[in-house]
């Protein structure tokens, strides 16, 4: 190439309007990097002193890609590229994606307000529906749980704000319920002190606040008892194990055993096993029985003619 052409596009490049493009570009490229940069740091120190660890993800994600897409518009601008038809295409394929992401989208915009709510953290173990377990991870999208016996649970951020969700370690302290039926003819009261005596022999049972009894209500087994426990939160299993059986020894030790349904058998037919049928199927075999002998009899005398009396002879 001539050195002399080369020359002349450099001067026209360097006296026109190409060299102040070309800054204005490098300028916006560079300024916008360092700007998005000074953001970022900035909410994660306001993100590690506020808010918590995966709010503070989300945060730092919209700031980064948001500023980038703010920068790289700004500089195709000052390069001069016309992205008026780049982002009528754009929008049109928003759209189209939009109907077909509403269920991510709407799992996203769940997960805000999971995170602003701070109903539960990485850790607690909680309920949701008909799964419990302990939380593993929060996303964006989906909530996992881990079970006791070990499975891994993907519950959408959607599922997750509908639901009604139990945290059961939220709280440093939780109450054990325990529920008793006693038969009647046993002192309430008496029942009442072996209780709170089994309490206070076991080690992970809480003295503050003190246990809690409550005559419940008269059965037809027996009389319901409820009697609560406090307890620290990680020691729910260990104190189970412990203050049940100590519960039971006490109370078998006083002739208080507690009351179980009894279900009780008429003796009726024997059946083809020769074992007796319960009383209501055989009040329910008798009533049968009873209609069939009816509708026999009416069919019966609705056979028969009746009899005219004989008239006396004159």
């Amino acid at each position: 190439m001539d050195p002399q052409a080369v020359g002349g596009l450099a001067r026209e490049f360097f006296a026109g309007e190409g060299l102040k493009r070309t800054l204005s570009v490098a300028l916006i490229l560079v300024g916008g990097y360092l700007l998005v940069r000074l953001g970022l740091l900035a909410t994660r120190r306001i993100t590690k002193r506020k808010i918590r660890n995966r709010l503070g993800d989300v945060i730092e994600k919209l700031v980064k890609y948001g500023g980038g897409i703010i920068v790289l518009v700004n500089a195709a601008n000052a390069a001069g590229f016309d992205l008026t038809a780049v982002l009528g295409a754009a929008g049109i394929a928003g759209i189209a994606i939009g109907f077909a992401a509403q269920t991510s989208v709407s799992n996203v915009i769940s997960g805000l307000f999971l995170f602003s709510e701070k109903a539960f953290e990485v850790g607690d173990v909680i309920q949701v529906e008909a799964v419990t377990g302990t939380v593993e991870s929060v996303d964006m999208f989906s909530v996992k749980i881990r079970t006791f016996d070990n499975r891994l649970v993907r519950v959408p951020n959607e599922t997750m704000i509908k639901s009604n969700i139990v945290n059961a370690t939220h709280w440093p302290t939780r109450r054990l319920d325990i529920a008793l039926t006693l038969p009647y003819g046993v002192d309430p009261l008496a029942a009442e002190r072996l209780l709170r005596s089994a309490a206070a022999a076991t080690p992970l049972a809480l003295a503050e606040p003190e246990p809690f009894f409550l005559v419940d209500q008269l059965g037809p087994n027996g009389i319901s008892i409820l009697f609560g426990v406090w307890f620290n939160k990680d020691d729910f299993a260990a104190l189970k194990n412990a203050i049940l059986p100590l519960i039971l020894q006490n109370l078998e030790a006083a002739g208080m055993r507690p009351s179980a349904q009894v279900l009780a058998f008429a003796e009726g037919p024997a059946g083809a096993g020769g074992a007796a049928i319960p009383a209501k199927k055989a009040a329910i075999s008798a009533g049968a029985a009873a209609r069939s002998a009816a509708k026999t009899g009416a069919k019966t005398s609705a056979k028969l003619p009746e009899k005219s009396p004989k008239r006396a002879r004159p």
